[in-house]
């Protein structure tokens, strides 16, 4: 994760957002020291749609900072079909090097768990316990 606006960030973003607060039920939560806000705002006409929600990623103290994060939807017509999507990340409050320490950690952990889940869920087997079957029957 090199910045704010790269790809390998949002999917970290949305990985905490996921596991922190499921099904995204609550509108404030508290993970690891860091107090989350989410907020989302909607618009429906007759042509057209929008959506945006907010993330505010705040961490107290000293050498605190806060970080909005924002994802924009767009949709139009009869089908409501996607028209675009925009997502952007900004640093309110302290250092920019700050937040994305605290987000590679972050990474790194997921990471973790997730070999950790793999490594538990695959088994290993040799050839000796693999059956191979043969749908082809004679009649």
């Amino acid at each position: 994760m090199k910045s704010l606006a790269r790809p390998s960030f949002f999917r970290v973003f949305d990985l905490l957002l996921g596991t922190t607060n499921p099904g995204l039920k609550l509108p404030s939560w508290t993970y690891d020291g860091i107090a989350w806000e989410r907020e989302r705002h909607s618009f429906t006409g007759a042509t057209h749609g929008q959506t945006i929600e907010i993330v505010t990623v705040t961490k107290p103290g000293k050498r605190g900072w806060s970080l909005m994060i924002v994802k924009e939807y767009w949709w139009g017509g009869k089908e409501s079909k996607a028209l675009k999507a925009l997502r952007w990340a900004k640093p309110i409050e302290g250092q920019r090097s700050d937040i994305m320490a605290w987000f590679r950690a972050q990474e790194a952990v997921l990471d973790r768990r997730l070999a950790s889940n793999r490594s538990r869920t695959s088994g290993t087997a040799d050839a000796s316990d693999v059956e191979i079957l043969d749908d082809d029957i004679e009649s």
